[in-house]
């Protein structure tokens, strides 16, 4: 006789059958062990990923992101400037080493 430790069994309403499992001491630690890690999972995936942005901080978020591209938008025309000013200096410096070599 094997070591059973539980039958169960299971009709369905329009089963033409009877299913029976037979649950030893071992299968149903495996069951309770797999029930209790599943349970820690869900737990554990609950704590690390982040909770949802309130409507507020969402706002807060969004005005701090056109902010951000406002000053990127503004610091690259900045840049453009400065490269146009530094090439006008470059050609003034040619122009004053030619003269200064010509003599």
């Amino acid at each position: 006789m094997s070591d059973r430790f539980c039958s169960v069994m299971i009709l369905g309403p329009a089963a033409q059958r009877m299913l029976k499992v037979h649950l030893s001491r071992g299968a149903i630690a495996i069951l309770v062990m797999a029930f209790v890690l599943s349970f820690f999972a869900v737990v554990m995936f609950g704590y690390t990923f982040p909770k949802p942005v309130s409507e507020v901080r969402r706002a807060q978020l969004e005005a701090e992101n056109r902010a951000l591209k406002n000053e990127a938008a503004n610091a690259a025309i900045g840049l453009q400037r400065l490269d146009e000013k530094v090439l006008k200096l470059e050609e003034a410096t040619k122009r004053i080493d030619q003269t200064m070599t010509a003599d």
